[in-house]
């Protein structure tokens, strides 16, 4: 147990550069289900890592301004350690927020980090990488619907919720199609038409009994 002040700053030194990259990473990769346990068990990981990195500025900061007496002196380089300080929080933000871009590019080194599988479902592997694409559905009333997976010209964007959540998907735009053979309504350039006003469509993966996605360009 912590029982003092300086044991307390210790820890917390110490935590900190494995909160920020596993806030960071989380931020832009998404949470897939890590629960407390599995989130404190990440970020000490990669705190240990940053304080190995870390180790020898803090070993020098250490020897020469807290056991030589000179930060009780007030004889310390201030502009030095307020850098420090922002690379002891910067540099592991930017590392997460790295790895987490690559996580979802699919960058090949990420993958020693990460694994070659880090979506726990098929759902979240199809849609975050966020490519465009039409996607068509067959619910499990036997009724077919289509929309658009993008960003509209209004910049209204599509959106597939992550686990641990429900699947639910948000087209930007819907597309007419037969609602019995699923078959695409087409304009006379062969392209699939949309009803009037191009209303966005909401899916619940509970009520989608077949899914289709092609990636469009």
């Amino acid at each position: 147990m912590i029982s003092t002040f300086q044991a307390l700053a210790v820890a917390l030194l110490f935590l900190l550069p494995g909160a920020a990259y596993t806030f960071a990473l989380e931020r832009v990769a998404g949470s897939f289900g890590a629960s407390l346990g599995d989130r404190l068990i990440r970020f000490l990981a990669a705190s240990a890592v940053f304080q190995a990195v870390f180790s020898g500025v803090e070993f020098w900061l250490y020897r020469g301004y807290v056991a030589s007496g000179r930060l009780g002196e007030g004889d310390v380089p201030w502009l030095l350690v307020q850098i420090i300080a922002l690379a002891y929080v910067v540099l592991p933000t930017v590392a997460g927020s790295l790895v987490g871009y690559g996580q979802k590019q699919r960058w090949r080194w990420v993958r020693l980090l990460t694994g070659s599988s880090p979506e726990p479902r098929a759902w979240d592997h199809l849609w975050r990488q966020n490519r465009p694409g039409i996607v068509r559905v067959r619910l499990k009333s036997g009724s077919w619907l289509a929309g658009i997976y993008g960003t509209t010209s209004a910049g209204l964007q599509s959106y597939a919720s992550g686990f641990p959540e429900a699947g639910d998907l948000f087209s930007s735009e819907q597309l007419i199609v037969d609602p019995v053979s699923g078959a695409f309504e087409l304009d006379d350039d062969a392209r699939p038409l949309r009803p009037d006003g191009a209303p966005g469509l909401l899916l619940r993966w509970d009520e989608i009994e077949y899914l289709e996605f092609e990636e469009t360009a």
